[in-house]
């Protein structure tokens, strides 16, 4: 009797593997398999679809990207005269040419505007950044004392604030030469290209290039 016992164990053990073996088979196991695959492939054509527009979307952008500089710049460009420079709301006009202070003012108001008048720190950034990368020499600009030494007035007569002023190291100095041969000192005022303190006095009849300035027909 424990024989038989032990015989009808193993026989079941032997169908109960078989069963398992062929139970790899399963016909419900080889459906889902092949729902994963499908799963598997719908996931894969996801992915490449969204790279696909995601590189379209990013060609896009950079389109956009380029579209509005060409914009900007031509706004720019039609905001001010020809060879003018464009910056928040004004034109400036930096000269090839050199003349003394005085026709360089005379000159400035028959192009329509006047030798600049420096109102703050981002425009005197702006003018710095344009002399020391483009043209590397110095300017006139509308600052003078001619009408009475050390008072400091723009060419619309404004006087020059303590908050805005960037004179370079002891400068205005108003040097009257190493004999004292020039009498009336230096009365009108340079920007030359160097860091943001970069004004200096000199003699009004020096021969140098100018900034002239003027509003834009562009609204900030």
């Amino acid at each position: 009797m424990v024989r038989k016992m032990s015989v009808d164990v193993v026989y079941s053990d032997v169908v109960f593997v078989k069963r398992n073996e062929v139970g790899t088979n399963d016909p419900d196991k080889s459906q889902l398999d092949v729902y994963t695959e499908k799963k598997l492939k719908d996931l894969q054509q996801l992915h490449s679809a969204l790279n696909e527009n995601f590189t379209a979307f990013s060609a896009v952008l950079q389109d956009m990207h380029h579209w509005k500089h060409n914009l900007s710049k031509a706004l720019d460009d039609s905001a001010c005269p020809k060879d003018w420079e464009y910056h928040a709301g004004k034109c400036y006009y930096f000269s090839t040419n050199t003349l003394d202070w005085n026709k360089s003012r005379d000159t400035c108001i028959s192009d329509g505007g006047h030798l600049v008048i420096i109102n703050s720190k981002d425009e005197q950034e702006f003018l710095m950044s344009i002399i020391k990368t483009k043209y590397k020499k110095q300017f006139w600009i509308g600052l003078t004392d001619e009408k009475k030494e050390g008072q400091w007035l723009w060419v619309d007569n404004t006087q020059l604030s303590q908050n805005i002023r960037y004179w370079s190291w002891n400068e205005p100095d108003d040097w009257k030469g190493n004999h004292r041969e020039y009498k009336l000192g230096e009365d009108c005022v340079t920007i030359i290209p160097a860091d943001l303190k970069s004004w200096s006095d000199a003699f009004c009849s020096k021969s140098l290039s100018r900034i002239c300035e003027t509003r834009s027909s562009r609204q900030t």
